[in-house]
């Protein structure tokens, strides 16, 4: 599951966050096929950013299958111009740095997460449990 941290000197409004929180699973989910359940944002305030910039966003993604450099620059530049939007920030305020990780380093609900580009499989395969919000084999 792709992990994302934006980090911010002061805690942004709570409408803000939604919006990028939204803008950034939006985002991960057109370029790389993922489903939206896999996506996950975080939010750390008052912290140091490098570089004088005013938003630093870390993704920690799925490398490996359908994913190549072509479709990582345009989720990182993507990502980049989209945060500026929502926060009505410049392009160059806001410093994304994406790690790619291999599939089976990462579970859901005690179960590996497939490779990239197989999802629907995995989907199929099992199934959130909404009364008790754990994964089970279908």
């Amino acid at each position: 599951m792709p992990v994302y941290t934006l980090a911010c000197h002061k805690p942004l409004t709570q409408h803000l966050a939604a919006k990028i929180a939204h803008s950034i699973t939006e985002t991960h989910c057109q370029i790389t096929g993922a489903p939206a359940e896999f996506v996950s944002v975080i939010f750390m305030y008052r912290q140091r950013i490098k570089g004088h910039k005013i938003l630093s966003l870390i993704g920690n993604v799925r490398s490996g299958g359908n994913r190549n450099l072509e479709l990582t620059d345009q989720l990182k530049t993507r990502m980049q111009r989209n945060i500026a939007r929502d926060a009505q920030l410049s392009i160059e305020d806001i410093a994304v740095t994406l790690v790619g990780f291999p599939a089976s380093w990462a579970m859901e609900g005690g179960e590996i997460l497939p490779e990239p580009g197989q999802e629907t499989a995995w989907l199929a395969r099992t199934h959130v449990n909404s009364e008790n919000n754990e994964l089970t084999e279908s």
